[in-house]
């Protein structure tokens, strides 16, 4: 899917750059220069793109993290030539259609097109430096009368979709991620998974200790994205999907976490306590690209048996999709969620968002409430096909639980 966005994306760029090239060639037909440093800047950026999309299943091969990385940069580099380009030439049609209409020559909207590919120029890359790093932390509060009166404060906090892989060497985010979780001094701390990008090995000795530094009162639980289960490695890798989650439970274990596999656990206070379960991401045909994932599969059944419908429960689920099962299957009282990333661009006007997520998924981002049940999906931290994150910043959200109960 997204090597087939991308393909169709440089054939429009290709034409979008013959259509500026033939308005160069017009605008300075005696500075041939301008014409042929235009030509030379298109067949480089389309060059770059065409290996990047080549290279781009053979990337996640194994120790190939780094070239991930290059690919996706690259990604950007086009994204940044493109859209700016094709704003530009869009006003400009709308320029010519009313030239056509009024039979009058005017360069307005030429003008109002070349601000305003320079104003998204800008955004993408403010969005590609600063807005890619500036992890911001949301605080939610949720009021329950399943909240029993000892858990009244007890503070959740949750990250997801981390996408280690995908970040610098100099783990400079990890750390930065790590300070904010532990400022908060929260009780528990939630992974809703994707914490690596393609495979277990991209978390390194480094990354390992850095985000064993995590602190809680209850320590870390895990789930597994979809992401975590290995099913967009090489096909010729050596390392299977089943054996690279193995592994990466095993390095969570060692890192002091706890990975519930459709399975739920139990925090007390005194006599009170409440369950936190956690599902594996769910069998799914369209994500199993490369391999399978069988072995791996989002269980309800399994996840809830024994578990007190009395109890305030707090379900962990990589995907708000499998939310409507949750609440069929289980007390999923507060469900924590992650995956969509508000597809890393979100528009805000007032109380109002906007995104393309919305086009995919019924629910992206935030909080929802159905029959008393309550949904959060996080925006999460890292970043997939594109480095950038254009009017949704890297997020942490922490829950603080009250009860209303009253004494």
């Amino acid at each position: 899917m997204i090597l087939l966005f991308i393909s169709l994306l440089g054939l429009f760029s290709v034409a979008a750059d013959l259509i500026l090239l033939r308005k160069v060639r017009k605008t300075y037909p005696t500075k041939t220069w301008i014409k042929w440093l235009y030509l030379a800047h298109f067949l480089i950026i389309d060059l770059i793109i065409v290996a990047a999309v080549s290279l781009y299943r053979e990337s996640s091969d194994t120790g190939n993290e780094g070239s991930m990385r290059t690919i996706l940069w690259a990604f950007f580099l086009f994204f940044i030539s493109f859209f700016p380009k094709f704003v530009y030439l869009l006003f400009s049609a709308l320029g010519r259609l009313v030239c056509l209409i009024r039979r009058k020559r005017t360069k307005v909207f030429s003008r109002i097109g070349m601000v305003a590919a320079l104003v998204l120029f800008c955004i993408m890359l403010w969005s590609a430096t600063v807005g890619r790093n500036r992890i911001i932390t949301e605080h939610v509060t949720i009021e329950s009368d399943k909240i029993p009166a000892a858990f009244d404060g007890y503070k959740i906090a949750l990250f997801t979709d981390l996408h280690v892989g995908n970040e610098p060497t100099n783990n400079r985010f990890i750390r930065n991620l790590v300070e904010r979780v532990n400022s908060e001094h929260p009780d528990l701390v939630i992974n809703a998974g994707d914490l690596v990008n393609i495979q277990v090995n991209e978390l390194n000795e480094k990354v390992v200790s850095i985000l064993s530094s995590i602190r809680a009162t209850d320590g870390v639980c895990s789930v597994f994205g979809n992401h975590d289960l290995g099913i967009y490695m090489n096909r010729h890798s050596n390392l299977t999907p089943a054996e690279n989650t193995r592994q990466l439970a095993e390095k969570q274990h060692m890192m002091g976490w706890t990975v519930l596999d459709n399975e739920t656990v139990y925090i007390q206070r005194g006599n009170d306590s409440i369950s936190i379960t956690g599902v594996n991401f769910p069998a799914n045909h369209r994500l199993n690209n490369r391999h399978t994932a069988d072995f791996a599969r989002c269980d309800f059944a399994t996840a809830y048996q024994g578990v007190p419908d009395s109890l305030f429960n707090v379900l962990i689920a990589h995907t708000p999709e499998v939310w409507d099962a949750a609440r069929a299957s289980g007390p999923a009282d507060l469900t924590l969620s992650g995956h969509v990333h508000a597809m890393q661009f979100k528009i805000r006007i007032g109380n109002w968002t906007w995104s393309p997520a919305r086009w995919m998924y019924p629910r992206w981002s935030g909080l929802y409430e159905e029959e008393g049940k309550k949904l959060f999906i996080n925006d999460g931290l890292g970043y997939v096909m594109y480095p950038m994150r254009i009017g949704t910043y890297p997020s942490i959200t922490v829950f603080t639980l009250r009860s209303s109960v009253k004494p």
